[in-house]
């Protein structure tokens, strides 16, 4: 009973943004800022920002008892952050949040024109649209809640 109930929660699941939280204190004691840097919390709520620890190469920030593991075997806590502020692949937009954006008009690096998705929209830099309702197999997101500083 219990695993058709994990499998219908996936298959529900298909499609839609699976949301993420950046700069929350984990039960493992840190609190993950992008993919692959963290803080620590000291026994709080609240992450000590006075210094920043970074994952090794290939491994990611996660809320397992080890901070950083392997990329290949448990996703980022905080979500994919690769993308945010990346023009490419189509040199037209860079998603810097969820749900804000910057144009690149051809360019390689965005400009400081930037906008905002409407309600229940979110940046998707693999589409023409820019803003989106659901994710495909190749959406590129940016798995932050405030926009990245450009």
């Amino acid at each position: 009973m219990y695993k058709c109930a994990v499998l219908l929660v996936l298959v529900a699941m298909q499609g839609t943004l699976i949301w993420s939280t950046c700069d929350v204190c984990q039960s493992n004691g840190a609190a993950c800022i992008n993919q692959t840097s963290y803080n620590l919390c000291f026994g709080g709520s609240s992450p000590n920002t006075a210094q920043t620890f970074t994952c090794t190469d290939g491994l990611v920030c996660t809320d397992q008892p080890i901070i950083c593991f392997q990329r290949s075997e448990t996703p980022a806590s905080c979500g994919d952050t690769d993308s945010c502020g990346q023009c490419a692949p189509n040199y037209t937009f860079a998603c810097t949040s969820r749900s804000t954006f910057a144009f690149c008009f051809g360019a390689t690096k965005p400009t400081n024109v930037t906008g905002s998705c409407p309600t229940d929209y979110f940046c998707d830099a693999s589409t023409q649209e820019i803003c989106v309702k659901k994710t495909t197999d190749d959406s590129i997101i940016c798995h932050l809640d405030k926009p990245i500083l450009l």
